[in-house]
């Protein structure tokens, strides 16, 4: 289990889930919000994995003045200093995988290695990732869970939230929608991508229906030092369908 703590980083109160003991994981999460999932305490059994959250998901208060990714490039910066980060792996989820790669192209000397997961951030012709804000949990169940009617699909995205996660929900969906609402993507991303002189790996569910898997391809093709591992039988959430496939193949490529 993790434990939590709170920490002002750039003037915004912050909550910090962490576990483990090691190199330092800097995991970034996705939509959903801060949540310490399967796949965390997976990696938490060979290296600290600090799970920061990120501007506005645990109180839309703390949004002021975040309007874009490049706005919580910089708050990473703060974090950086607060924490006194020496080079971590960043591992970014979906909407925190498109953050990661920001930070990656613009501060590659402060990174140790990059990990994508089934991330946002890139315009891919012929394969756009769908508006997950336009559709009910029920709709996009399918499009992000291989098995959308499994146990762990329905609690992890629930017809609708429970009492206890309700206010968490909607200021993770504030603050999400803030940076993705319609186009979760920058359309100079991909052609920055070279300047991202770090080794990385690009992880991606193969039934990922919410954003393709061509996104992982295209990644690789624009970073100069990446491989993809393509895991079967999953979709958006790879850390939670399949976290010890997930944790072995981060595990194997940090080394």
């Amino acid at each position: 289990m993790s434990k939590e703590t709170s920490q002002t980083v750039g003037g915004r109160a912050t909550r910090i889930l962490e576990a483990g003991e090691g190199p330092t994981l800097l995991w970034l999460h996705d939509t959903r919000g801060n949540l310490w999932t399967p796949g965390h305490e997976q990696l938490a059994r060979f290296c600290r994995v600090v799970a920061p959250s990120l501007p506005g998901f645990d109180d839309s208060a703390t949004l002021g003045r975040i309007d874009g990714p490049e706005d919580v490039v910089f708050w990473l910066l703060d974090l950086w200093e607060a924490l006194g980060l020496q080079q971590p792996a960043l591992l970014g989820c979906g909407l925190g995988g498109w953050l990661a790669a920001e930070f990656a192209v613009r501060y590659p000397e402060r990174l140790g290695a990059l990990v994508l997961v089934n991330a946002y951030g890139l315009q891919v012709d012929g394969a756009l990732a769908e508006d997950e804000f336009a559709l009910t949990p029920p709709m996009l169940r399918p499009l992000v869970f291989a098995e959308p009617a499994s146990p762990r699909a329905l609690e992890w995205l629930p017809d609708s939230e429970p009492p206890e996660r309700l206010a968490h929900a909607l200021h993770a969906r504030v603050a999400a929608a803030r940076l993705a609402w319609q186009f979760p993507y920058h359309p100079k991303l991909r052609e920055r991508l070279p300047r991202a002189r770090v080794r990385a790996l690009v992880v991606w569910g193969e039934q990922d229906r919410l954003v393709p898997v061509a996104h992982a391809h295209a990644y690789a093709a624009g970073l100069p030092d990446a491989r993809v591992a393509v895991l079967p039988g999953v979709a958006h959430y790879p850390y939670v369908e399949a976290p010890e496939a997930f944790a072995q193949e981060v595990r194997r490529f940090l080394g």
